[in-house]
This record gives C-alpha cells, structure tokens and sequence, in this order.
C-alpha cells in the first residue's frame, strides 16, 4: 500500500509517536517520513507535517538514522535555518574514523553545494583535510565539493592543491574533476588563465579517451563562454594534437579549429600545427587537416596563396579521401567549381553543417544501389 498515501500518512503518524527501536527500520520510516512531507508541501501550506520527527531524528544515538535523516533533509525544499543542523551533524561526520561515514558526509555535501553551496562553505576546513584522505573516493568528493564552494580567491590555492592530487586516482575519478573545473571556470572567467593551464598540463599526463575528451570538450565550452581564452585555449587544444593517439580527438579538434581560428588576431600561427597533420597522420586525420586549411584559405585572403601550396602538396598523397578534399577544395577557392553565386556561398559550402541524418542517408544508398531510377537528395530529408 506504499501507493496509498492516506495509508502512508496514517502509518507514519502512528510511528513517529511509538519508539521504533530498529534503526534499519527507523530508516525505513524516515523515508516514508519525508514522502509525506513533500506529498503535503504540494497541497497544504503552512508547517510541514512531521519535520520535527526528521529533526529530533539528528539526535539519534545510531549513526546510520543521523544519516538518513541528515540526507532526508538536504534533498528538502528548506529554509537556510531549518537545514543549518543538517549541515552540522554532516561536518561532525567529516572527521570521523569510519571511512563509510566520512564518505557518506562528503556525498550528501557535495549535492547539497550544487544548489546551496554557500550553506556548506562552513565546513571547507574539513573537506580541504579531506583532500589528503586514503580513500581516492572521499578526497575527489571532497576536492569537486570544494570546488563548487570555493570563492574566486581561493581558485589558485585549489589548483595547486588539485595538481599534485591528480597523479593519484583513476580516469573515473579525474573525469570527475575536470567537469568540477569547467564548472568553476565558468563561475570565475578571470581566473581562466590558471585553469587553462591546468587542463593543458592535464592533457600531457597518460590517461585514457574518455579523459583526453572530457578535457576537450572543457577547453572547448571555456573558449566559447569566455572570449579573452580563446587564443590561449587554441593554442593548447594544437599542442595536444601534436602528440595525441586518439583520432576522433584529433579530428574533433581540427574542425573546431577550422571554424575558430581564422577569426583569431594571427590566423598564420596555426597553420604550421595543422600541415604536420597532413604529414605525419593516419588518413582520416590527414582528411580533417585538408578541410581545416580550406577553411583558412577562404576567410583570410592574405594566406590564401600558402594554402593553395599546401593544399597542391595534397594531391599526391596516398589515401584517396585525402586527394579528393584536396582537388575539391583548390578548385572551389579558385572559383573553378560552381557553388554557388558568391564569395558567401563559398564559405558556406565550406562551413555548413550537413543536416541530413547520417542513418537516413545510408538507408537511402543502399537502396539506391539496388534500383534503377536516379538518386535524389530530397528522397531521405
């Protein structure tokens, strides 16, 4: 009858008045506890039905009801006052000798300072003693916690603290991290430059693809929310492709490039960066670099002559796809292919998205092969 909320209410209001000796099930009924109260919030106004039972619930002497109830009241629509205590007796369990609790703290915290972070800024003295705990779980809490807590001075002293912190844990734990830093970034966009330098040093380390990405895609959300990063940020998104075994990486980094670095203060820096992917790539990369310098040759006309000999040079490689861009592109720079009836036409053709579904279009093909009549665009839009 958990469905039956009169049933509920009924249940919960005869045992919150009795003495429940279980704590298992003094947990059970904390649960039920604030079902009730959110059902009531939606209908009554007022005072919330049992919320005194919730708080009397911190006192308890077993340390899982604290929990529950401390939990219980985070996840509330509450008052600063009314859920100060649950912030305290969490704070208490910060500098416990029981990992479990100590992590069950710095869990329900690190919720909490996603949308209240200025009511766990009290225990930022625990949590900074946490960075240095045992357990890799709990100090990467405790770092993004104080992350999402932490004021625009005291970035810096975290980042050093973060830098030497991240050797120890695993990718999971590191992704964890850098989303935590995006977020802060965005928060603090003074404090780019430090940040920036951190997810550079950050792409150098070892680390797997969903890492490398996270911190792409970190850098790339950075340059598009704060204009004053985007040459810094191009520039180390270059120095990473230089080294970097990923291909997909490689290639989301060379478009984004493509659409970006044209409209910098010195489009010509970049160039260098992208040819040698030309020369020393696997052939889906080589494809990528060959449409990033078409991309510059059509918006900055003052590198439109070294971009022609770049892309001449493109012709005799050995991978068709590669050839193909190549031929492509010179003669729609040269204007020896018909686009369109402008310059803009060009540029679009060159930086328009393909808004066909990818799966529409090969349904469409195979079909195509196995009939007589023409293909046609319009015949998977």
């Amino acid at each position: 009858r958990q469905n039956d909320r009169l049933a509920v209410s009924k249940l919960v209001s005869s045992l919150t008045r009795g003495s429940v000796r279980s704590p298992l099930a003094q947990c059970l009924l904390i649960r039920y506890t604030s079902q009730v109260i959110r059902e009531s919030s939606n209908t009554q106004s007022g005072d919330r039905p049992f919320f005194d039972y919730l708080e009397s619930c911190l006192r308890h002497k077993a340390e899982m009801v604290i929990l529950e109830a401390a939990r219980k009241i985070t996840e509330m629509d509450v008052t600063s006052r009314e859920l100060a205590p649950a912030i305290t007796v969490l704070q208490l369990f910060l500098s416990s000798s029981k990992p479990v609790l100590r992590f069950a703290a710095v869990r329900t915290l690190n919720k909490v300072a996603i949308t209240r972070p200025l009511a766990v800024t009290n225990c930022n003295v625990d949590l900074e003693s946490l960075m240095s705990d045992q357990n890799r779980s709990i100090a990467t809490l405790a770092i993004t916690t104080l992350l999402k807590t932490g004021n625009e001075s005291s970035v810096d002293r975290l980042m050093k603290q973060i830098t030497s912190f991240m050797s120890d844990i695993s990718d999971e734990f590191k992704i964890v991290v850098i989303e935590a830093i995006r977020s802060l970034c965005l928060k603090f966009p003074l404090k780019y430059r430090s940040m920036m330098i951190f997810l550079s040093n950050s792409l150098r380390e070892e680390g797997g693809f969903e890492y490398k990405k996270a911190i792409v895609d970190s850098i790339v959300t950075l340059i598009g929310a704060i204009p004053d990063a985007k040459e810094i940020g191009l520039l180390h998104l270059c120095e990473f492709i230089e080294d970097c075994e990923f291909t997909y990486l490689s290639s989301q980094i060379l478009h984004f490039l493509g659409n970006e670095g044209p409209r910098t203060s010195d489009p010509s820096r970049y160039i260098r960066y992208i040819y040698n992917r030309v020369i020393l790539e696997n052939p889906t990369v080589r494809a990528s670099a060959v449409s990033t310098l078409a991309k510059f040759g059509a918006l900055v006309d003052e590198l439109k002559p070294r971009i022609f000999v770049l892309l001449r040079r493109c012709l005799f490689d050995t991978d068709d796809e590669v050839r193909d861009r190549a031929t492509l592109y010179l003669q729609t720079l040269n204007g020896e292919v018909a686009v369109g009836n402008s310059e803009k036409d060009v540029k679009e053709f060159l930086f328009g998205s393909f808004d066909v579904p990818l799966a529409n279009l090969e349904a469409s093909l195979r079909t195509y092969v196995c009939l007589q009549w023409a293909f046609h665009v319009a015949c998977f839009k």
